[in-house]
């Protein structure tokens, strides 16, 4: 359809402006293409301006509706609905060779149209909804039908992932979209997710619904509480145990890692093990007495007494992560120190058990390629967290061994710049905070200036997708999960009055003179 006439050049040599009398259709983010040596040629609106306004005395009483006085005057209104809109040219898209740049902007009286869906389908998208290996995330925003937004889920999982909202954006509820689509029959996927917050349990939903069964195929959730999740002490790396021990001297470094150099060659050990050591050392007077009882003192105090950490039981990986499972730990009874243990520490026999596979090594094994989701991900990507290290390497080294990962964060400017640049597709939500839009802009390339100036705007449910996962950045909205979110904030007032309700079925009244509470019985 045909909606303006090319007017000439922009301020950019890769943007034009273009004459439109369409009041409704044509919204900022809309996509439009011109025809140049046959091709489409597809295009971003970015701006929208009016070119004809009322004049200021038909605006002077809030009561009269300008239409009113132009219909007195024998004039239409129609004379005043002319825009001119800028676009950025995107280019026509070649299999082959991406987006192709025709480096010659449209002609002035060159007719400029709307896109029609399988001219965006086939253009922006890498995927089919349905199709094996896709992602149905949401739809395109600015459109009224439902054009689908699919991302290829290779790309996605192995190039990693970064989701990025302010609170209440949404962004757990999409996690939890995209979670569903990995589980559908035509992905199958191995997931494993950190939840500080206890958000993702509803996904356990999926076991009964038919969406997700095909065959003999049917997806599991595994939910692991604070009980269920173990790590054996002889799995900590030396640094990990050293920074469970507060105030150590140089003589217990010391010591503490000829031991653990000592029993890991040995094979798995117990803390007994260690302190076993440390008495045999202060027995053979290789040790002081005091260097020995501190350190003795720390290993009891602050190793034995963390629950998630065990002598003996550990959480096998091929239990934990397995084709058509989601794994989903949650971390809401642990503390600070304790969640970053275990991400450090579990995603360290990850990245291992993956290399061993992939290089025929002996040891731990994991067969097939894993996707793990980090939420709250600026605590444990921050460069002073005790998972930072690991993280960064496997951002870095993990695609060439299928271990790709989603960061989850409200606060994207307390992610290391290093490890955000790594996620190769990026979804972001809304985002005010100045400090947060900046690291983005900076971290993620492939998100122009334009886009980021979208996201003060966006509602809940509504996104930014950029990256190697579609051909071109586009605005979206979320598809309705298929399971209820375990994330959605509570109604206070509702909550207020059911309590109240139930507190005078068992006989608790207010005296509202008095302000006094009390029971009848």
């Amino acid at each position: 359809m045909k909606v303006g006439i090319v007017k000439g050049p922009a301020e950019n040599p890769y943007e034009f402006r273009f004459i439109t009398p369409d009041s409704k259709a044509l919204k900022v983010g809309e996509f439009v293409y011109y025809v140049h040596e046959g091709k489409k040629v597809l295009c971003r609106i970015t701006k929208r301006l009016p070119l004809r306004h009322y004049p200021d005395i038909y605006l002077s009483n809030p009561d009269v509706e300008p239409g009113r006085i132009l219909k007195v005057l024998g004039l239409s209104s129609r004379e005043y609905d002319l825009f001119e809109m800028r676009a950025t040219i995107l280019g026509y898209y070649s299999r082959e060779l991406g987006f192709v740049n025709p480096r010659i902007p449209p002609k002035p009286g060159q007719a400029v149209f709307l896109a029609e869906k399988d001219v965006i389908e086939e253009a922006l998208l890498r995927k089919k909804k349905g199709e094996l290996g896709s992602i149905h995330a949401g739809f395109l925003l600015n459109r009224d039908e439902d054009i689908p937004i699919v991302l290829d889920t290779s790309l996605t999982v192995s190039e990693h992932l970064a989701i990025l909202a302010g609170t209440g954006s949404g962004k757990s509820y999409l996690a939890g979209v995209i979670v569903e689509e990995l589980l559908k029959p035509y992905n199958r996927a191995s997931v494993l997710i950190f939840d500080p917050h206890g958000e993702y349990h509803t996904l356990k939903e999926v076991e009964g619904l038919d969406e997700f069964s095909e065959g003999s195929y049917r997806p599991s959730v595994k939910i692991y509480g604070r009980e269920d999740i173990k790590l054996r002490v002889s799995e900590l790396d030396y640094d990990e145990i050293v920074n469970l021990l507060p105030n150590l001297t140089e003589k217990m470094e010391a010591t503490l890692s000829r031991i653990y150099r000592d029993l890991s060659e040995r094979g798995n050990f117990t803390s007994g093990d260690i302190i076993a050591r440390i008495e045999e050392m202060k027995n053979n007077e290789e040790l002081a007495e005091s260097t020995a009882s501190g350190l003795i003192w720390r290993i009891r105090r602050y190793l034995l007494e963390m629950e998630i950490i065990d002598d003996y039981r550990h959480m096998s990986l091929k239990d934990l992560l397995k084709p058509g499972q989601a794994s989903v730990l949650q971390l809401t009874e642990m503390n600070d120190l304790e969640q970053e243990i275990l991400v450090s520490a579990l995603m360290k026999r990850i990245l291992k058990a993956r290399i061993n596979a992939e290089k025929g090594l002996d040891g731990e094994k994991l067969d097939y390629p894993v996707f793990v989701i980090v939420e709250e991900a600026h605590r444990f990507a921050s460069r002073d967290s005790r998972s930072y290290d690991v993280l960064r390497t496997i951002l870095s080294e993990g695609r060439k061994f299928g271990v790709g990962v989603c960061l989850i964060s409200q606060r994207p400017s307390k992610i290391d710049s290093d490890i955000l640049s790594q996620c190769m597709t990026q979804i972001v939500m809304r985002i005010v905070n100045p400090a947060d839009q900046e690291n983005i802009r900076k971290s993620v390339e492939s998100i122009g200036r334009e886009m980021i100036e979208e996201l003060p705007g966006l509602t809940k449910g509504q996104a930014i997708v950029a990256g190697v996962a579609v051909n071109t950045p586009v605005l979206m909205r979320a598809r309705k999960r298929h399971t209820s979110h375990g994330g959605a904030s509570k109604n206070a007032p509702e909550e207020w009055i059911r309590w109240s309700e139930k507190g005078e079925s068992r006989g608790i009244f207010v005296d509202r003179k008095a302000r006094l509470f009390w029971d009848e019985d």
